[in-house]
């Protein structure tokens, strides 16, 4: 049995296995209705919520569903307008892939106000509950797979410098536990933490400063793969190849052709393709009044230099 990871957001909407969606009145006998879903995304130029959309996008064209993607630009504020907007248009179901653990729970509240259905996607509200739907996977899990490749690697002791996504987003709060969980019982100190907000540009400046001010570690573990790449850019540039050990999560192209070279340590697959064509096909199921699950997981996987030949595009 999976052991279900998540923060109590999520673990409060297990109260119930399944929902049936009420949408809206079927279209007359005859007649086929086009299903209308808009999606808001936290932000669109990151690599690992493009490869999401563009899943999305392609699973949409097969089934016939007319589907809006907005860009949420990392603003919580910006996706409750965009979730409000969609509600305006009459969408049979949004979905939301929130930027913000709380920031983005008012986007659900006015939906189900509305009568809209509407369900998260890789990452989850406060008010996870009142969701249809959770469709992504167990982000503590994967801090815990990171956490237990860099235990593999280093022996079970080290100085870690945690790099870590937006401070509040719940894959930021869950990848961290998942970490910690894994470094209980050994020698492992985090000697420095702080946000790069899932951007590479950001993990480069912010490595290349701890790196200036005398900070001493050897491993990096990142909280997904951009920052990961652009502080291992930082550690080269430095001359710490080897000597500094960095790990990621989302098994991106770039991230695993840098696993192969032996440059990045290791990192977590996480599943965009099928989160995102899984998500179209809930969307569907919710629209057409059919039952689905209050917890639909995509698992992760370890990726390290054994293996990543299966993940490389």
């Amino acid at each position: 049995m999976k052991k279900i990871l998540l923060v109590a957001a999520l673990s409060a909407a297990l109260v119930g296995t399944v929902f049936a969606a009420g949408g809206k009145e079927a279209a007359p006998a005859g007649k086929a209705k086009v299903i209308r879903v808009g999606a808001s995304m936290q932000w669109l130029n990151d690599s690992y919520i493009r490869l999401v959309t563009n899943a999305m996008e392609a699973r949409a064209k097969e089934l016939g569903i007319e589907l809006t993607i907005l860009d949420g630009e990392g603003k919580a504020e910006k996706q409750i307008a965009q979730v409000e907007s969609l509600i305006a248009q009459e969408y049979d179901v949004i979905i939301i892939n929130p930027m913000s653990l709380e920031g983005c729970a008012p986007a659900i509240d006015a939906a189900v106000k509305a009568g809209v259905p509407i369900f998260t996607l890789v990452s989850i509200v406060k008010n996870q509950e009142k969701a249809v739907t959770y469709v992504g996977s167990d982000a503590p899990e994967s801090g815990k797979i990171q956490g237990e490749m860099i235990v593999k690697a280093t022996g079970g002791k080290g100085n870690v410098a945690l790099m870590m996504g937006p401070i509040g987003h719940d894959a930021q709060i869950g990848r961290k536990k998942g970490l910690m969980d894994a470094f209980a019982g050994k020698d492992y100190k985090v000697v420095v933490e702080q946000t790069a907000n899932w951007q590479r540009d950001q993990g480069l400046q912010l490595m290349e400063n701890w790196l200036q001010s005398g900070q001493k570690f050897d491993i990096v573990a990142a909280q997904n793969d951009n920052m990961a790449m652009g502080a291992l850019m930082a550690v080269e540039k430095a001359g710490l190849a080897g000597k500094v050990l960095v790990f990621g999560i989302d098994a991106t192209a770039d991230a695993c052709v840098a696993v192969q070279e032996g440059r990045l340590s290791g990192t977590v697959f996480q599943d965009a393709a099928g989160q995102g064509k899984k998500a179209v096909e809930v969307a569907q199921q919710i629209a057409m009044g059919e039952k689905v699950e209050k917890i639909i997981f995509i698992p992760y996987l370890p990726v390290d230099k054994s293996n990543v030949a299966n993940y490389l595009k």
